[in-house]
C-alpha cells in the first residue's frame, strides 16, 4: 500500500504544472509553530502518570501497575513512569504542562470512529470533513512561500480516502512523509512524500521544497520517532512558514500495539513507547532551541482516547476515557492542570469521564497561539486553558 500510495502521488506530482523554483524560506517575521504529537492507539495515562497512593489502582492492576518505588514522584499522589525520567526536568523548569483528566467526552471506544472525532474535534453524533487544524488555519494568515501548511511524518490516519488526520480536507497544503530517515538523507520533500491532498502536490510542484544542510549539537535518538523529531527540527529551520508539523509514536514495527495501544503484554511494550517519547520530546526542545524557536513551537501530544484502569486477562489494557497528556514550549507556563483521572472500577472497557475536554486546548491553540478567533470553530464555545505566557 505504501508503494502504491508513494506511486499514485508521483504520477500525480509529474502532472502538475511547473513554476520558477521558489526559495526554501524567507526573511519574513516566522510563523508560531504547532508541533503535534500524535500517540497512535490510545496511550494508558494510569501508567504514564500513576496514582501511586492509590490501593485501588495496585488491586485492579495487579500485573502491570509501576511499582511505588519505582514512580518518580512530583506530587504526594501522582508520579512519572520511571521511562519517563527525561521530562523531570522540563517539568521542574516549567516548561512543560501535564494536562490531567483531558479527553473527548461520550467516546465510543472504538478506533475508527473515536480517531475521527480526535482530528476533526466533534462530537460523538457530529461528523465533519475537515480536521480541526484545517479549520484553524483558514483563520490564520499563512505564507505562500512555505513548504507546506503542515508536513506530517510516520503515520497520519486510518482512512484510505482524504488521509490526512487533523489536516484532513483541501483548503490547506497538506504533505506526509512517512519515513522521516529518507528525507534526512535525500533533503528534498518531493522525493520522500507518500501522500498529499491536491493543494499540497501543487505546491511542491513549484520547487523550493530542497532542505539546505543543518549542522546540529543535539542528539536526536535513533529510532523512526527520533527520526521525525530530527526532520522536524531540521524543517523548522530551514521553513520557517511551516505552521504545522506532525509527528506520531508507533511500535518500532509500525505495529501500535507494540507501542501505547497494548491490549497485551503492555510491560513488554509500554515502558520502551513512553522512552522513546519522551526522550524524543527532549531531543525536539534541545533542537529547537539551537535554532532559535523554542519560543516560537508549542508541542502537544494527543490520541483518541486513554485506556481503563482495569487490567484485562492478557495483562494489557483496553479503551477508556479521560487521560493525561503534555503541552511544552518557550512560552508555556509549565505545571499541573485539571485532575488525575480517579481509579474506578468498571468493566475491562471503559473509565471516568474527561474534566478538561481536549477542544479547550484547541481553542487554546487556536486563540492564545495563534491570535485567531475560534468562534464556531467547534459546536459549541470552549474557554481557553490558562497554560501560555504572552
Amino acid at each position: 500500500m505504501t508503494l502504491m500510495k508513494r506511486r499514485h502521488f508521483l504520477q500525480a506530482l509529474a502532472g502538475a504544472p511547473l513554476a520558477a523554483t521558489l526559495p526554501a524560506f524567507a526573511a519574513d517575521t516566522p510563523q508560531r509553530l504547532l508541533v503535534l504529537v500524535y500517540l497512535h492507539g490510545g496511550n494508558d495515562g494510569y501508567n504514564t502518570w500513576v496514582p501511586y497512593t492509590d490501593s485501588l489502582y495496585y488491586r485492579v492492576r495487579p500485573n502491570i501497575a509501576v511499582p511505588r518505588d519505582a514512580v518518580l514522584k512530583v506530587t504526594d499522589k501522582q508520579g512519572f513512569h520511571p521511562s519517563m525520567a527525561p521530562l523531570v526536568p522540563l517539568l521542574e523548569s516549567r516548561e512543560l504542562a501535564v494536562v490531567q483528566g483531558i479527553g473527548l467526552p461520550g467516546v465510543s471506544q472504538q478506533h475508527y470512529r473515536d480517531t475521527e472525532m480526535a482530528f476533526t474535534a466533534c462530537d460523538l453524533e457530529e461528523y465533519r470533513t475537515e480536521g480541526w487544524v484545517t479549520r484553524a488555519l483558514a483563520r490564520r494568515a499563512l505564507e505562500e512561500w512555505a513548504m507546506a501548511d503542515a508536513v506530517a511524518f510516520d503515520l497520519l490516519d486510518i482512512r484510505e480516502s482524504d488521509p490526512m488526520g487533523p489536516m484532513r480536507g483541501q483548503r490547506q497544503r497538506v504533505v506526509q512523509v512517512h519515513h522521516a530517515h529518507e528525507l534526512l538523507a535525500k533533503r528534498r520533500i518531493s522525493d520522500c512524500v507518500i501522500d498529499a491532498n491536491p493543494r499540497g502536490r501543487e505546491r511542491l510542484a513549484r520547487g523550493g521544497d530542497t532542505l539546505a544542510t543543518v549542522t546540529l549539537r543535539t542528539s536526536f535518538p535513533t529510532d523512526p520517532f527520533g527520526q521525525a523529531v530530527r526532520a522536524a527540527v531540521e524543517l523548522a529551520s530551514v521553513d520557517r512558514g511551516i505552521p504545522v508539523i506532525h509527528l506520531a509514536l508507533n511500535g518500532l514495527d509500525g505495529d501500535k500495539h507494540h507501542s501505547v495501544d497494548c491490549h497485551y503484554d503492555q510491560l513488554k511494550y509500554h515502558g520502551n513507547a513512553l522512552q522513546r517519547l519522551s526522550e524524543g520530546l527532549v531531543a525536539l526542545r534541545s533542537g529547537l532551541r539551537e535554532i532559535g524557536r523554542w519560543d516560537e513551537t508549542l508541542v502537544a501530544t494527543y490520541d483518541e482516547f486513554g485506556r481503563s484502569p482495569m487490567e484485562n486477562e492478557k495483562q494489557g489494557t483496553h479503551h477508556g476515557q479521560a487521560t493525561t497528556h503534555f503541552v511544552m514550549g518557550g512560552r508555556v507556563k509549565g505545571g499541573l492542570y485539571g485532575e488525575a483521572p480517579p481509579v474506578i472500577r468498571v468493566h475491562e472497557i471503559g473509565g471516568p469521564e474527561p474534566v478538561i475536554d481536549t477542544r479547550r486546548l484547541w481553542a487554546t491553540v487556536v486563540e492564545r497561539w495563534w491570535s485567531a478567533d475560534a468562534s464556531g470553530l467547534f459546536a459549541r464555545r470552549y474557554a481557553p486553558l490558562d497554560l501560555l505566557s504572552a
